[in-house]
């Protein structure tokens, strides 16, 4: 059984992942659309280039697709955790967790109990005491296992 702290930091994860296919797609289709350089041989050589584009493309369509469904998959579960936390009855445990677990920064990292104290006008203290109400008081309900 996942802990409720668990289960939230695969918020954390599944924004890295998705940043991460986004890259992907984003080079895939680069990579594919952009042309190659011209080879020059002096060698006879038959020009499929018709079979040889269709093939390319189906397999460009065919990554872009597998990409996107693992995509889909990251989105599902941040959607889980968003309204989970809207579940939530107290306002300040609610805001801490939103803080900490789905405010990263650019490179995917959780907010600082720093930057969280100081936008909630709180000690660290005080707000890592809440984090530990709020993750107690987390829903938990219907979760076996993070999709993945």
């Amino acid at each position: 059984m996942m802990t409720a702290k668990e289960y939230l930091l695969t918020y954390r994860d599944s924004y890295r992942e998705a940043q991460a296919i986004e890259l992907k797609i984003t080079q895939v289709r680069l990579k594919y659309a952009l042309p190659s350089g011209i080879e020059y041989s002096d060698m006879p050589k038959a020009h499929n280039t018709e079979r040889d584009l269709s093939d390319y493309m189906a397999k460009v369509e065919d990554l872009t697709r597998r990409l996107y469904k693992q995509y889909i998959k990251c989105v599902g579960r941040d959607i889980d955790i968003m309204q989970r936390l809207d579940r939530m009855d107290n306002e300040l445990e609610r805001e801490v967790l939103t803080l900490r677990y789905t405010h990263l920064t650019d490179t995917g990292r959780l907010m600082s109990w720093e930057d969280i104290a100081d936008q909630m006008h709180y000690t660290v203290k005080t707000v890592t005491r809440i984090h530990g109400r709020a993750l107690q008081h987390f829903p938990m309900d219907n979760v076996l296992q993070c999709p993945t």
